[in-house]
């Protein structure tokens, strides 16, 4: 788990770590970083533009899939291989909203 949002922190909502493989629409897969209720951060072995939009697919615990509509905000060189890729979320329906808010609810142990 992250720490909580610092008085810098621009973030809304707090970031989790979660592993796991996520697909980005027909461009394929990549890891995972990290999740919260607004977006996401993962490792792609292709780069994005800004603002691409995306679909995401990902399964949560107990095989729940998330399928929701972001935005590429950020993408960077990874020290390593690959491209760190920041996604904001800019469409879920009320039934993935309450499938990721379930999720969070159970990382923050409530």
């Amino acid at each position: 788990m992250t720490q909580p949002n610092s008085p810098k922190e621009r973030r809304l909502h707090t970031r989790f770590s979660v592993e796991g493989e996520i697909a980005l629409g027909r461009e394929g897969t990549a890891s995972l970083r990290d999740l919260s209720m607004s977006g996401l951060s993962c490792l792609s072995p292709v780069a994005f533009d800004e603002m691409a939009v995306l679909e995401v697919t990902m399964t949560l615990s107990e095989g729940q899939t998330l399928k929701v509509g972001g935005a590429v905000v950020r993408c960077q060189q990874a020290p390593q291989d690959g491209f760190i890729v920041a996604i904001f979320f800019t469409h879920m329906d009320e039934a993935n909203t309450a499938t990721l808010k379930a999720f969070i609810d159970a990382q923050q142990g409530g």
